[in-house]
């Protein structure tokens, strides 16, 4: 895949409040892109924008396709923090990835669809739950089908919206690693929304640091640094290295978390 995004001078106000202001930003073919900080930053409200579901303001989003030709909303694949589904809902995985396949009225699956669907459940390491009801998933194993969903239709970009929130540490990393091979395998650009740094910096090409009308992008040993984060929260930011965990906090007398991750296997 050659898809590619550049953002110049983005900005949104909603309510008559900055959400973002004037972000710049470009996304190359095969690139991990992490998205990180606090609530209300304005990650999710970035994404619609790309999205095309909310005009800017300011500033322009160009999607780029092989050759250098515009690509539209309808390549990227798109997964969403978490849906809700009754343990009931009578589909099975195969079936539920076949949704999203690009036909809206044939009532069966060709060849080709079949051989989709099944990549796309390779890719995600999902092929053993091919059969199984998508109700009846942890919530692990419902993460990386979305995902599998999202991939069957051969997209040249990924977004995810904070897709490991409601995950363990061990589903957390196995979401992460899925995604990260994925990026590699298939030259697929991705951005991939989180809270918890050390997650993102386990993967991350680069990383981009919003606060609300901030932001900083960079590397992770450019960007997680009290230098360029105490601007963004405008007061002291500290960053604790302990092993190979990293903390964040804008309060030392509370000490407070910003981004924070326990890895799989760590005692508290």
């Amino acid at each position: 895949m050659t898809h590619s995004i550049s953002l110049e001078h983005i900005t949104v106000s909603l309510g008559g409040e900055k959400i973002l202001s004037d972000v710049s930003l470009d996304l190359r073919p095969g690139e991990f892109l992490g998205v990180i900080g606090p609530n209300g930053a304005g990650k999710s409200t970035l994404f619609r924008v790309i999205l095309g579901l909310v005009e800017p303001q300011e500033g322009i989003v160009r999607l780029m396709g092989p050759q250098g030709r515009p690509a539209t909303p309808s390549q990227i694949g798109y997964v969403p923090q978490s849906r809700q589904l009754d343990a009931e809902t009578p589909i099975t995985v195969f079936d539920f990835v076949s949704l999203a396949l690009p036909h809206k009225y044939r009532p069966w699956l060709t060849r080709r669809d079949k051989e989709a669907v099944r990549e796309a459940l390779r890719l995600t390491q999902s092929g053993h739950l091919a059969g199984k009801s998508i109700g009846r998933l942890s919530g692990g194993e419902r993460q990386r089908v979305y995902l599998a969903q999202a991939l069957v239709r051969g997209p040249g970009i990924l977004m995810l919206d904070e897709p490991t929130s409601n995950l363990d540490p061990g589903a957390q990393e196995k979401m992460a690693a899925v995604v990260h091979r994925v990026c590699r395998e298939k030259g697929i650009a991705v951005l991939f929304i989180s809270h918890d740094v050390n997650l993102i910096a386990q993967y991350a090409d680069r990383i981009l640091y919003l606060t609300r009308g901030h932001y900083a992008v960079g590397t992770v040993e450019e960007v997680i640094r009290p230098d360029v984060l105490s601007p963004l929260y405008g007061t002291n930011v500290r960053v604790e290295h302990r092993g190979a965990r990293l903390t964040v906090l804008t309060d030392p007398a509370d000490r407070v978390p910003i981004c924070y991750h326990e890895p799989a296997g760590a005692k508290r």
